[in-house]
């Protein structure tokens, strides 16, 4: 057998430092994307997804946190700098109502990308859709989140895991597919430690699921007063 160097499927994380030090992603990936709650996963992900897209890869985005209007209205929010409670208070400027209008637009408008959000969140309905995505030509997937996937009874956390990713992994390498599994890090000790970097450690789960995992990243904000907000992720 010999290196087949021809009609290699690359995907781009959309940021030149992160494809160059760690490659690009491409078919047969199972890559997983974790950290705390509000470290900007769910957004980072999307910002890989549409960027993909325009460069005419179809990717399917599987929201198991939100429904699809939420979805949407979730990232225009945060194009726009606006909380979720600031929002509900109308407590927002003219411009950020501007950009909050565009990027739902623009996201609902978006082509090569199809946000699913199923009711039932068990493995197998997630697979149905990755299945009927990938008939309809789509071989990037975007899942939002791992937590939220159903055990099976008397599962334990490990033994989700496991189940999870090896089902996954499986996929990835039947449909030449590339996957991106978002997950949480585990609970910091104190509030002042909810945005620093966890650690490979610090992933719940962390061997189960690296067993399986082709890359695993972790995705953090960065505080600094001095950081530009556009690269806070």
């Amino acid at each position: 057998m010999e290196i087949n160097f021809d009609n290699q499927t690359t995907y781009s994380r959309w940021i030149q430092s992160l494809d160059k030090r760690f490659g690009m992603p491409w078919k047969r990936e199972l890559i997983i994307l974790f950290g705390y709650m509000s470290s900007g996963k769910t957004e980072f992900a999307y910002f890989v997804a549409r960027h993909n897209a325009r460069n005419d890869s179809k990717v399917l985005f599987i929201s198991l946190e939100l429904p699809e209007y939420d979805m949407k209205l979730r990232i225009a929010r945060k194009r726009a700098w606006v909380s979720k409670y600031d929002f509900q208070k109308r407590n927002y400027s003219t411009a950020q109502k501007d950009i909050m209008n565009t990027a739902f637009k623009e996201i609902d408008a978006a082509k090569n990308i199809i946000i699913e959000s199923p009711e039932n969140k068990n493995l197998w309905t997630i697979m149905q859709e990755m299945r009927k995505g990938y008939d309809a030509g789509y071989k990037m997937f975007i899942i939002d989140n791992l937590d939220k996937i159903l055990a099976e009874w008397k599962e334990d956390e490990n033994g989700r895991y496991q189940r999870i990713t090896s089902t996954l992994q499986d996929f990835k390498n039947d449909h030449d597919a590339c996957i991106l599994l978002l997950h949480h890090a585990k609970k910091p000790d104190g509030r002042n430690n909810m945005y620093l970097p966890a650690g490979m450690s610090g992933m719940r789960g962390s061997q189960k699921i690296m067993d399986n995992a082709t890359q695993v990243m972790e995705i953090y904000r960065d505080l600094d007063p001095d950081c530009p907000q556009d690269e806070r992720n």
